[in-house]
């Protein structure tokens, strides 16, 4: 038992250290605590109106999905994007996806490439779909349609 015991914290300790990380620190938030970031997030978020039609093609694609957001509570593309994505995800009820959502620091200097390394996240916000731990698509900065459009390519 004591065998098993240890073999498990190992495996336990071994997950996190190679889980992502950043350039320099990242943290877990809420998306609560997003929306607290200043008023301009909450605003956002209320005047946001999702397309009905796009929705419905999103319920369809976003099971057993999961999505990794990396935003900086500093960056104004964050700001932009992150509220309505939120959004989205609270009017989607989908019990069958996980969102994780962490905030980035800035980089310490030009040299820096990536705030998440493992993940090779550039810039923020990055949306990184995953469908059974692959990478299906993501979302850098700015959709190139619309938010909710872009989503329902990736999960189609």
């Amino acid at each position: 038992m004591t065998k098993i015991l240890g073999a498990l914290t190992g495996i336990v300790c071994l997950a996190f250290s190679i889980g992502p990380r950043a350039g320099g620190d990242m943290d877990r938030i809420d998306p609560a605590a997003i929306l607290k970031t200043a008023p301009e997030w909450q605003a956002e978020y209320d005047n946001f109106v999702v397309d009905a039609e796009v929705l419905n093609i999103l319920r369809a694609g976003a099971r057993d999905l999961t999505i990794d957001v990396y935003l900086g509570t500093w960056c104004s593309d964050s700001r932009h994007n992150v509220p309505r994505f939120i959004k989205i995800i609270d009017a989607l009820e989908s019990p069958g996806m996980a969102v994780n959502y962490f905030t980035v620091d800035r980089k310490a200097d030009r040299s820096v490439k990536y705030y998440v390394e493992e993940r090779e996240v550039e810039r923020v916000p990055t949306f990184i779909f995953l469908r059974d731990g692959r990478e299906i698509g993501r979302i850098i900065e700015n959709p190139k349609k619309t938010l909710p459009e872009d989503f329902a390519d990736i999960v189609r």
